[in-house]
């Protein structure tokens, strides 16, 4: 009988040279980017530190259009506010240069702290949080990048290491890992473990599903991804879901090997828990004051009109999706991005002709998934608040699934031969 080991000594040295490698890339993003430059950064920071010590949530703040739904103060240090008078470098300031001013020379703003992620899941902030107990100051504010940033490197490493252990391409996730996901991956944010745990179970996952020998740091990884992926924003389980079922079919013709895989019952049990957990937490705590909403009384467009200007968004969602995911000020030179997108779309269009036609109609399932999804989101908000609160990086972990999906089968060492 065949014992699940850890990878071997040649493939630890393999996994290790990739994951330093990634690291150190994600690294130097967090280094040179300017502090709080991530999208809610400032936000993301003070619930960091809140959540490792223990505020899970923090006290209730009475909705407003200023504070939202889902602000709330954390009793911590109240230095740790100085983080939401940080100057804003990049975001909605373009004319400024790029700036660093060290958080603890600020005045506080706020004794105690509100962060507008008050209400949002803890499972990402458990981690980033790590970072902050160096205390209010900026060693703080990039530990808190740098653990986040380990991570994302941890799952595509093993994402990459992966794929090369079963002699397959990596084109598939070398495409999904655009120049946003380094950056959202860089910073403070929930978004860049959600993409990145995404891309691992998108590449993964099926050969679990399909009963083939993984190590036990894969599984141990994949285990993880799924919670993280679940956990990483209120509507995470809705992702997972969508995720999971397209990875179900598009497994279909391999066969899922049931009997093994209840026999790795602590996996399964790790998602239905995280599952649970986390429509537990939109129904009771995200939307504790959503409903009636501060917006009531604000007439709202006709639903036939709503969906058409959700619709007209969807180019530009699509294309934040590859380089700056909608916030940045200072996005991706055009010229760069078109360049971008051209050759991926030779490549993959190149890679259409040779995958079955189940592949590609998962492909097209995928990006379908990603629009309804969206459309989801912008109704949600603007239920909300009146307004449009799409974003690339909201629908990018269904996206990424379209390269690693095609991808999937090739195998390199074939390719390479011919």
């Amino acid at each position: 009988m065949n014992k699940i080991r850890f990878l071997g000594a040649k493939h630890d040295f393999g996994f290790l040279r990739i994951f330093l490698a990634i690291l150190v890339l994600t690294m130097v993003w967090s280094t040179m980017l300017p502090l709080f430059a991530g999208p809610d950064e400032h936000s993301n920071f003070i619930k960091s530190a809140a959540v490792i010590r223990g505020e899970i949530v923090g006290k209730n703040i009475p909705a407003s259009p200023e504070m939202f739904y889902w602000t709330t103060s954390v009793d911590i240090d109240p230095r740790f506010s100085t983080a939401l008078a940080g100057p804003a470098c990049f975001i909605f300031v373009s004319e400024k240069p790029a700036c660093d001013v060290p958080v603890g020379s600020i005045e506080i703003v706020s004794d105690p702290p509100w962060t507008q992620m008050g209400r949002y899941p803890p499972i990402v902030f458990l981690v980033s949080g790590v970072g902050t107990l160096f205390g209010p100051r900026d060693l703080s504010a990039f530990a808190s990048r740098y653990v986040i940033g380990a991570l994302c490197a941890l799952f595509l490493a093993v994402s990459i290491h992966g794929l090369r252990r079963r002699a397959r391409t990596v084109v598939g996730v070398l495409l999904a890992v655009t120049p946003g996901v380094i950056f959202v991956s860089a910073v403070n944010n929930t978004s860049g473990v959600e993409i990145c745990s995404a891309v691992l179970l998108w590449t993964l996952l099926p050969d679990l599903l399909a009963g083939e020998k993984m190590s036990r740091l894969e599984q141990i990884v994949i285990g993880a991804a799924g919670v993280f992926l679940i956990g990483a924003r209120p509507l995470g389980f809705v992702s997972y879901l969508i995720v999971l079922t397209l990875i179900v079919c598009a497994s279909w013709t391999n066969k899922i090997n049931l009997r093994l895989l209840l026999q790795r019952r602590w996996l399964l049990s790790a998602q239905v828990i995280a599952i649970v957990f986390s429509i537990w937490w939109f129904v009771w705590i995200y939307s504790f004051q959503t409903s009636p909403s501060y917006v009531r009384d604000i007439p709202g467009m006709p639903r036939g009109e709503l969906l058409l200007e959700i619709l007209s968004h969807l180019p530009d969602v699509f294309k934040q999706s590859y380089g700056n995911f909608g916030w940045l000020d200072t996005p991706t030179p055009p010229i760069a991005m078109y360049l971008a997108f051209a050759m991926a779309f030779v490549v993959v269009g190149l890679q259409l002709k040779k995958v079955s036609q189940g592949a590609r109609f998962i492909a097209l399932a995928t990006v379908a998934s990603a629009i309804l999804f969206g459309v989801l989101i912008d109704f949600q908000m603007y239920s909300f608040v009146r307004g449009f609160g799409l974003q690339g990086r909201h629908i990018v972990p269904l996206l990424v699934g379209v390269p690693i999906v095609l991808f999937a089968r090739a195998d390199w060492r074939a390719s390479r031969d011919r």
